[in-house]
């Protein structure tokens, strides 16, 4: 089969459902009706010669060969996207498709200034299209391996050998426990490791080992994958976690949630700008990740 604009516009919708898990997921980010997206499959099944996915009320799954298809049709759509850009860089506009990853509860961080990177980098001439992802530490690494993300910032506890990791920022880590705990109303001298080895604690999966590394015997009966998980469980006042201490700050300030001082459990946690070093980064990428270094030592200024 010869790959025409037909075929790529076929191929970008096929991709859209596959990531999104169907026609109904799909129609959001492509900014299309169900028959059109329905459409552009059954042009692109005629096309090859065979079904790509089954739909029905067992709901959506690709066939072998679809499977097959994503595949390939997702590598070559990434090069395309990258010689775009790389095009784009010889007319001096910044031109392509942007596609960043961030560890969750990060927006209202004011060490952070993501949105302020997004500002300055928009303020450029350009004609790129932005996809912001958030994600796990492992999640956000295994897209970056992949080509579906071409920066993450976070903290990436396991390293990987064709990433470069640049340091930007240190996150503070505290325990919490909610106002219904029976810690909640003692004071910070009346809690010892003793008394906290016998209560119940949450743990974020991806970071298990940072959070339990200075008590000795913990309790761990639940395990999240995200912060807003953590949260809940903590305020529940059925667990102690560990949170950033800049994310807990409205539920303490609400005395929803009291912090865990005196002991030494306290940790930081080093963030950092990761871009995948082959494929080299296309310049969308490359400027995006200067932009957000800058963000982090120059206060808020106007682009306007």
């Amino acid at each position: 089969m010869r790959i025409n604009d037909f075929t790529l516009r076929n191929l970008r919708t096929f991709c859209a459902v596959v990531e999104y898990g169907g026609f109904l997921g799909a129609q959001a980010v492509l900014g299309m009706s169900q028959p059109a997206i329905s459409a552009h499959i059954k042009d692109l099944e005629v096309e090859l010669g065979f079904s790509l996915c089954r739909r029905g009320r067992a709901g959506f799954a690709l066939t072998e060969k679809g499977e097959t298809v994503y595949a390939h049709a997702k590598e070559m759509l990434t090069g395309v996207e990258d010689c775009e850009a790389r095009l784009g860089t010889l007319r001096r506009v910044l031109t392509g498709h942007l596609r960043v990853g961030i560890v969750d509860s990060e927006a209202d961080n004011p060490d952070l200034p993501v949105h302020r990177a997004i500002r300055r980098f928009f303020s450029r001439e350009q004609e790129v299209r932005l996809t912001l992802e958030i994600g796990t530490p492992e999640a956000l690494a295994k897209a970056l391996q992949t080509g579906d993300i071409q920066v993450a910032i976070g903290p990436f506890p396991t390293r990987q050998s064709n990433i470069d990791y640049t340091p930007v920022y240190v996150e503070e880590h505290a325990l919490f426990c909610g106002c219904d705990h029976p810690l909640f109303g003692l004071a910070d001298a009346d809690i010892g490791l003793e008394a906290l080895a016998a209560h119940a604690m949450t743990v974020r999966t991806y970071l298990q080992g940072s959070e339990l590394s200075a008590l000795p015997n913990p309790r761990v009966t639940a395990s999240v994958s995200n912060m807003e998980a953590q949260v809940m469980l903590i305020r529940s006042g059925c667990f102690l976690g560990f949170l950033p201490v800049h994310f807990a700050q409205k539920w303490v300030q609400a005395r929803e949630m009291r912090r865990i001082d005196g002991i030494g459990l306290g940790w930081r946690s080093q963030f950092y700008i990761a871009l995948r070093v082959q494929p080299e980064p296309t310049e969308v990428a490359r400027l995006f990740a200067r932009d957000m270094a800058q963000a982090l030592v120059q206060p808020a200024v106007s682009f306007d």
